[in-house]
């Protein structure tokens, strides 16, 4: 049994997969606490997996992103002026990963001096060896708490800029990370998270890199589509309270996109390839016409202001109290709000392209009928619509990613900024199936010694591979290996 838990804009759905899918929804009011507690009566979440989609803390730090203080602390070494992304400092590790230069204690306590909410430490070559990072980090303890934090090596990648900036995001990020992680231990114990990229990981890895967490829930939308309907390359159109999300779907994956912006700055981060329009079935009417914006729930469920879902109920739905809906839109012209909705969505699938569309949420049985009619799609609209996103939770596959590099010249390795002892023997040749192996056997015992079984080990894919043998005084003396393996997302089988 596994247990999937999205934290939408408006509401919180959860899954309970077994041999059978039940589904949960509750309003994001209760809070995630109120949330893990209901779950708690169906099912015992100290014994059961438990995996939890949410990229809500880390939309609320991008709202207010210039409000936080981030203090930035470069360690780039010769080369490139890199001042306007922050403060550098002494120290220089060489791109083979040799410390060069050590840091200047005096001078780290210093930069230290002034009030910040949090900190970003990024050396250009910590993904090569971490060591610097790790000694700044210490000093920095001194006035900072470890979740306040955030070390460039976790990102991995060798962009130095767009590492720093995705750095930074982290340090704004992670201690609400860490509080939101304490709270869902406090009633699960050990449990996932959710990426944007639609796999999963242990929390333990979330908390030095929460920028994973960025749009998770279209993540979990495509997934749970792909799951429930069995189409490999379609349009998911999931229908929310704030907003409708389109994501697509190609190969019965979401398609990923690369190095985002954040707050209009270049990251590392990857995510789904998704886009959001800002109506949805809490969506507000106002003088006959949708507006973009959420105020209240419907007067259906229990709130103050007429909304999409009320003008559905005008025109003979049942969506909770529909008699409170009729009664409330006496007056309001509820075929026209409907039809804009119908109208927006329509036009925005006809210029995708797609001519499969599958529907997701709680409105979507209603509407994507005549959406798809309009756009002249196909359309299905899966069992459990209105919880396809905590499906997609539920059925998610581990995924990792591991930067590695491997020198046999000097005899070591590193694993995302790590060194450790090479896995061959110093001055040997191995060939490239060799190297790569070692990439991907380092790979299963990191996703061992997070917990995770074998079963949840997937398919490991190369995603970069560079090798070239050092030649000095016309001897080879080793080889310099950069491979980057991850295990892939995808669905697991129930």
């Amino acid at each position: 049994m596994i247990v999937g838990i999205d934290v939408g804009g408006t509401n919180t759905d959860a899954a309970i997969v077994s041999d059978e899918i039940k589904t949960i929804k509750l309003p994001n009011e209760i809070g995630i606490g109120g949330v893990l507690k209901e779950v708690s009566k169906h099912v015992d979440l100290k014994k059961e997996k438990l995996v939890v989609s949410t990229s809500l803390p880390l939309n609320l730090i991008i709202s207010k992103f210039d409000e936080i203080k981030t203090l930035t602390l470069l360690i780039p070494g010769p080369g490139l002026n890199y001042s306007h992304l922050g403060v550098v400092l002494k120290g220089y590790v060489n791109h083979r990963g040799d410390v060069v230069e050590e840091i200047d204690e005096s001078e780290i306590r210093k930069s230290l001096d002034g009030k910040y909410d949090n900190l970003a430490i990024a050396a250009k070559f910590s993904v090569r060896n971490s060591v610097l990072e790790e000694k700044v980090s210490k000093i920095a303890e001194e006035k900072f708490s470890k979740e306040k934090i955030a070390l460039s090596h976790f990102v991995g990648g060798l962009n130095y800029p767009a590492r720093i900036n995705t750095t930074v995001v982290n340090a704004k990020v992670k201690e609400t990370a860490y509080r939101l992680t304490e709270l869902i231990r406090s009633y699960a114990g050990d449990f996932y998270y959710f990426k944007g990229d639609g796999g999963i990981v242990p929390y333990k890895v979330v908390l030095e890199n929460p920028s994973e967490l960025y749009n998770s829930s279209p993540a979990a939308v495509a997934l749970g589509a792909s799951y429930l309907t069995g189409e490999k390359d379609a349009l998911v159109v999931d229908i929310g309270g704030t907003s409708t999300d389109f994501v697509r779907l190609k190969d019965g994956m979401p398609v990923i996109v690369e190095g985002i912006d954040i707050a209009g700055r270049k990251t590392l981060i990857r995510c789904v390839d998704s886009f959001s329009i800002p109506f949805g079935g809490d969506s507000l009417v106002s003088d006959g016409k949708l507006r973009p914006e959420r105020i209240d729930r419907p007067i259906a469920f229990g709130g103050s202001k007429f909304t999409l879902t009320d003008a559905l109920n005008c025109l003979g739905h049942e969506i909770g109290d529909y008699r409170a809906s009729r009664e409330a839109g006496r007056g309001i012209d509820s075929e026209s709000v409907v039809d804009q909705f119908i109208s927006v969505v329509s036009e925005n699938i006809a210029q995708t392209g797609y001519k499969r569309v599958i529907g997701a949420g709680y409105l979507a049985p209603i509407l994507i009928p005549e959406i798809s009619r309009r756009c002249g799609a196909d359309f299905v609209v899966p069992e459990h619509s209105e919880a396809v996103n905590a499906v997609g939770v539920a059925v998610s596959r581990l995924s990792l990613t591991i930067y590695a590099r491997f020198d046999t010249e000097k005899g070591s390795a590193a694993f995302n900024g790590i060194v450790e002892e090479c896995p061959f023997r110093k001055g040997s040749i191995p060939d490239d199936s060799e190297i790569i192996e070692a990439a991907k056997e380092k790979i299963r015992k990191f996703a061992r010694e997070l917990g995770a079984s074998e079963e949840d080990i997937g398919r490991i894919k190369v995603i970069y591979y560079s090798s070239f043998v050092v030649v000095r005084g016309g001897i080879k003396r080793g080889v310099i290996s950069d491979v980057v393996v991850q295990i892939e997302p995808g669905i697991r089988e129930i």
